[in-house]
């Protein structure tokens, strides 16, 4: 799915992995996401709620689900 790498809107409501300098950092359902893909809130199960991530975090999205 490259279209996603660039597109975050294709990933709302998806489960993705997070991912940064090639390790796993957590898995999660992208709850929204800006309209010019520049940021997403990711929501997590149990008490982690949610996290605000940015394209220039530098983190890779893999949608899982």
């Amino acid at each position: 799915m490259a279209e996603a790498d660039n597109d975050w809107t294709l990933l709302v409501g998806r489960t993705v992995e997070l991912r940064r300098g090639g390790q796993h950092v957590r898995t999660a359902e992208v709850e929204d996401v800006t309209w010019d893909s520049s940021v997403m809130w990711l929501r997590f199960d149990g008490n982690h709620g949610r996290q605000l991530i940015s394209k220039a975090d530098g983190y890779e999205v893999r949608p899982i689900a």
